[in-house]
């Protein structure tokens, strides 16, 4: 059985462990996610194993999802679903009017969780992620008003 819970420091190696088996070129700064009082970073457990985080920031009464990944190995299994659902319900709680995401066009499979939860794209950011090859590919901005 899963459940989410937020995170604190502890637990940016293995944050970064997760990032580094999904992106070629990850984000390595998470002291800086973890060390903002208007960031929050949700972990998806299963025992005391962290399998995937979602991090984002706040302000005033809108979010931006800064990331979100799972461990490849439990990919399709849901718990990027449960991560985006417990999350949404927190920000309601709080209060956020607007959530706010960017991912990258050819990432079909997160583009389609979003859209599940009824995010909708606004814009693009033309070459905004930097590929192994050196080339780029946009970003799409998605929105979901709460």
């Amino acid at each position: 059985m899963s459940n989410i819970r937020c995170l604190d420091y502890t637990h940016i190696p293995r944050c970064l462990e997760i990032l580094n088996l999904n992106f070629d070129r990850p984000w390595k700064e998470l002291d800086t996610v973890f060390n903002q009082p208007t960031h929050r970073v949700y972990g998806v457990f299963m025992g005391d194993t962290l399998f995937g985080f979602l991090a984002l920031s706040t302000i005033l009464d809108e979010c931006e999802i800064l990331m979100c990944s799972i461990d490849l190995e439990y990919h399709k299994k849901g718990l990027a679903s449960m991560l985006v659902a417990h999350t949404l319900n927190d920000l309601r709680a709080l209060e956020i009017s607007a959530v706010f995401l960017e991912v990258d066009t050819h990432n079909q499979p997160a583009i389609g969780l979003y859209k599940k939860f009824g995010f909708q794209p606004i814009g693009q950011r033309k070459m905004y992620y930097l590929q192994p090859d050196g080339s780029y590919n946009d970003a799409v901005i998605m929105k979901l008003d709460i």
